[in-house]
């Protein structure tokens, strides 16, 4: 009977101990997204640090110190927590994105691509994931495979604004000026103010043969401080 009293007061200590360091570590944890939600992200780092230690397998402390790690540009312990989030999640697209996003920081193509095609798995039109995978085509040279990834962001989300100007850039690296200029046009429908698309527009019809059409398009982005613009035109 005293044995059993000895094992159940020693089993009482522990379940409170847990739950006290479970309180802890969710605290640490608020305090750490407050932080960031701040933009102290190396405060932020320390709590989801703290929180981690205590907790080590509690998937959003990893997620969010994995965050944090990135954010800070410390790739190599990016890394580390976004796979400690995956073993924990294998599911998770989130951990799966901000692998495939690390990986791809340091240039380790094979598992970035393979990474960010579980995250679309996983959620099917997750656009961080798919812009993710159109710029590592993109860094690795392969057009093809960049145009046809940016073309499904844009046909997932027509009103992405940046992903009309991706894959028009892209088109341009190709020297398919008609698919350029079509979709640097669909870029400065959807936000006039895009001067950049305004500078690529140019560019590409400048490539075509239309010089006074360049020189207009050229001229606006110039007027809109893009200093390259100005460049260009007064090379026309």
């Amino acid at each position: 009977m005293k044995r059993f009293l000895v094992v159940l007061v020693s089993a009482t200590l522990f379940a409170s101990t847990a739950v006290a360091q479970s309180k802890i570590s969710n605290s640490l944890y608020k305090e750490g997204v407050q932080l960031g939600n701040e933009g102290k992200v190396e405060d932020a780092l320390d709590k989801f640090q703290a929180a981690a230690a205590l907790e080590p397998k509690v998937f959003l402390y990893q997620l969010k110190l994995a965050y944090a790690y990135e954010i800070l540009k410390r790739y190599p312990e990016a890394q580390a927590a976004y796979e400690n989030a995956v073993a924990l999640k294998k599911r998770s697209p989130e951990a799966h994105r901000g692998l495939a996003d690390v990986l791809r920081r340091v240039r380790f193509f094979e598992p970035s691509e393979t990474h960010y095609k579980r995250a679309l798995k996983y959620r099917r039109k997750y656009k961080d994931a798919m812009k993710g995978l159109a710029i590592l085509y993109a860094e690795k040279e392969d057009l093809g495979n960049a145009a046809k990834t940016y073309m499904k962001v844009f046909k997932s989300f027509p009103k992405d604004v940046d992903a009309a100007f991706k894959v028009a850039n892209v088109y341009w690296q190709q020297k398919k000026l008609d698919e350029a200029i079509e979709y640097y046009r669909k870029a400065i429908e959807l936000d006039s103010g895009y001067h950049k698309a305004r500078f690529g527009l140019g560019l590409a019809l400048r490539d075509k043969g239309d010089v006074e059409g360049a020189r207009s398009q050229l001229k606006k982005a110039c007027e809109a401080g893009i200093k390259q613009a100005c460049k260009r035109l007064f090379q026309l």
